[in-house]
């Protein structure tokens, strides 16, 4: 019955990858971290708000939320180069089922140290199985179309999260916010069994155990990234910019909503029309702005979101009322949906024999992120003695100098 069952699934996914022009393994990938988001996005949207009623004071919520963030940006740095060595079968199962297992243990606990534990080892989950995805996606495309199959995994994960937040605070009125780790758990699980039975590809080259490979990379990742960031020019630009790009962000991604609620006055139905927009534009323009990176290149295209990002920021500070906030929030998505592939595209371009592809996307993600760590706390003093606007404002131009660097790289890349 199992065999049978598998068997159907394979034909079904085969079907679908074809009438989709998506080499089977993205379909898969997609599928899975289409679930594994749209689990993790259903109690990590209103997860401040359970640590909120659990009792847990503000310092502590900060640095719980804090502590996801550094656990995923440290685990990127030895995790790309640990997938690279065995392969993107391991690190995916190990890195879903380390969040499906630590979302549900979150179900029985209130205890802020083992809230801290517990986010902490989800973080490790998200880190080990993100630079792994993003080289399976890769290397089951063809170089001139890992645009378009980023697009349509972003396109997924993307929607998960819209459909994950819109449902959770649907369920957490009806059954409660705690309920909503076990319910979660199930779907990441379900995730991980996807993963663990349609993805055989292992592109490794590790012939030792699983041991070894873990202290390899750990003994690796520091020293390699390093040594790569040193002699390849290219990617040192690359990863400067990207970082600019990520503290300026990060340093306004948490206001937006507060923005809309104290600047501009909505009120809650209005402020979520305005977050829905920006995820509506995000999401529709994947495809078309994978396109044009498969044509154009990805330096291009990520130049003009850098450009483009600093221009909407600036204008949503300037926003007024609901209907400018709405036009400028569309603008917001429309314009996100040029990075990803681009970057990604950019990344892939320095991957090596000795610098495989996810060494290199953990490597230049684990900085970028970890860059980005403080921003939101910086962003709060700025909302807090500067006025409203002062986040953006100030994002936008931290923003500006991520420009410089793409320069370099377009003017290389136009004389080769």
């Amino acid at each position: 019955m199992g065999t049978c069952l598998r068997q159907m699934s394979e034909r079904a996914f085969n079907r679908v990858a074809t009438y989709l022009g998506l080499e089977r393994i993205v379909l898969i990938a997609c599928v899975a971290f289409f679930i594994l988001n749209f689990g993790t996005s259903l109690w990590l949207t209103l997860f401040a708000v359970y640590l909120d009623d659990a009792g847990l004071t503000t310092i502590w919520i900060g640095a719980v939320l804090t502590g996801i963030n550094a656990s995923v940006s440290l685990t990127y740095l030895p995790s790309g180069r640990l997938s690279d060595l065995v392969g993107r079968r391991v690190p995916l199962i190990a890195g879903s089922a380390l969040i499906a297992v630590n979302t549900f243990l979150l179900y029985f606990t209130k205890n802020p140290l083992l809230i801290m534990v517990f986010t902490i080892l989800y973080g490790v989950g998200q880190g080990i199985a993100t630079p792994a995805v993003n080289a399976l996606v890769a290397e089951a495309s063809h170089p001139s179309k890992s645009g378009m199959a980023y697009a349509s995994y972003y396109i997924s994960i993307l929607s998960a999260t819209v459909l994950g937040s819109t449902l959770s605070g649907l369920l957490a009125s009806s059954i409660g916010l705690q309920s909503l780790f076990p319910i979660a758990s199930i779907l990441l699980a379900t995730a991980a069994v996807i993963i663990y039975l349609f993805i055989k590809e292992v592109n490794g080259q590790w012939r030792g155990s699983y041991h070894l490979a873990f202290k390899e990379s750990l003994k690796r990742s520091i020293s390699g990234t390093a040594s790569l960031l040193r002699t390849d020019r290219e990617l040192r630009l690359l990863a400067i910019a990207l970082s600019f790009h990520a503290f300026g962000f990060y340093m306004l991604n948490p206001y937006i909503a507060l923005y809309a609620t104290y600047a501009i006055r909505l009120d809650i139905i209005q402020t979520g029309i305005i977050i829905a927009l920006w995820n509506m534009g995000l999401i529709s323009t994947q495809i078309p702005f994978g396109r044009m990176t498969d044509k154009l290149g990805g330096e291009p295209m990520l130049f003009m979101h850098f450009v483009l990002s600093t221009l909407s920021w600036v204008a949503y500070a300037l926003s007024r009322t609901f209907t400018v906030a709405a036009i400028t929030m569309i603008l917001f998505g429309i314009i996100g949906a040029m990075d990803m592939p681009a970057r990604r595209t950019i990344m892939l371009e320095h991957a090596t024999a000795e610098a495989g592809k996810a060494t290199i996307i953990g490597a230049v993600d684990s900085i970028t992120t970890g860059v980005g760590i403080a921003a939101p706390l910086i962003g709060a003093i700025a909302w807090a003695q500067m006025g409203y606007p002062a986040p953006f404002m100030i994002g936008a131009f931290v923003n500006v100098f991520s420009c410089l660097p793409m320069l370099a790289l377009l003017r290389k890349k136009s004389h080769q």
